[in-house]
């Protein structure tokens, strides 16, 4: 089969105010310059962040569909099929890279699909930085998402992160900035003394942290992380 014209750029978005500076090369640019038709998990997002790279590109000739976990996959491939004739589509999340805790993979299934070219461009991933500047083992990981809200139900999951054949991976998981405090409470709570934890908190800001401790002595300090983004990583 052959390839369709066209190539689909899974392109970053800054995880933190520290993000542009290490991934805004002048390929990311000429590659964004090229780009007039979006899919985005927020087109604010997007707009503010082209308009302040100041690459004189026209904001308000771009054609951006929004696409998040509720949009109907009807509505999606209507609009990607209308623009399948478009020799660059590019797609990206609110933060980090797409397709990666993100619904942006919808777009790539298409993609395949089409036969056509899909091209990720590097960039931040808090997932990856989390896992490699944890300490623990990155050759067996698992990513779960968001764990359980509910109390009853994050007691036996995380009950479950410890027990049977899960025991030899490395867990990996995220929270709204307004519940971290309250997961981390849960973890050091509810996770054997001896496993670890890291807390990889407000990635690529200047008040980034990462730090792995076992839950014994992460009991022992009192330290609030607050409403930011983090990266909990536990291990064994």
């Amino acid at each position: 089969m052959s390839k369709q014209k066209g190539t689909v750029y899974l392109m970053p978005l800054p995880i933190g105010p520290e993000s542009g500076k290490q991934f805004e090369t002048e390929y990311f640019k000429d590659k964004l310059k090229e780009i007039n038709v979006w899919v985005a998990e927020n087109a604010r997002t997007l707009r503010r962040y082209i308009s302040a790279l100041k690459l004189e590109i026209d904001i308000n000739s771009l054609d951006i569909f929004e696409l998040d976990h509720r949009t109907p996959h009807a509505e999606l491939e209507e609009f990607l099929d209308e623009n399948a004739a478009s020799m660059a589509i590019g797609v990206c999340s609110e933060a980090g890279i797409p397709c990666v805790a993100d619904p942006g993979n919808r777009v790539v299934s298409w993609a395949h699909r089409r036969n056509k070219t899909v091209e990720p461009l590097l960039g931040p991933n808090s997932l990856l930085m989390a896992l490699a500047g944890s300490g623990l083992n990155g050759q067996q990981f698992i990513f779960h998402g968001y764990p359980p809200i509910k109390d009853d139900a994050l007691r036996s999951w995380v009950a479950d992160l410890n027990a049977g054949v899960y025991r030899k991976f490395t867990h990996l998981f995220i929270e709204t900035p307004f519940r971290s405090d309250k997961t981390f409470n849960a973890l050091c709570k509810w996770l054997p003394e001896n496993a670890k934890l890291c807390v990889a908190a407000d990635l690529h800001s200047e008040n980034q942290s990462i730090k792995t401790f076992t839950i014994n002595q992460w009991r022992k300090t009192s330290e609030p992380f607050g409403k930011v983004p983090v990266v909990f990583v536990v291990g064994n």
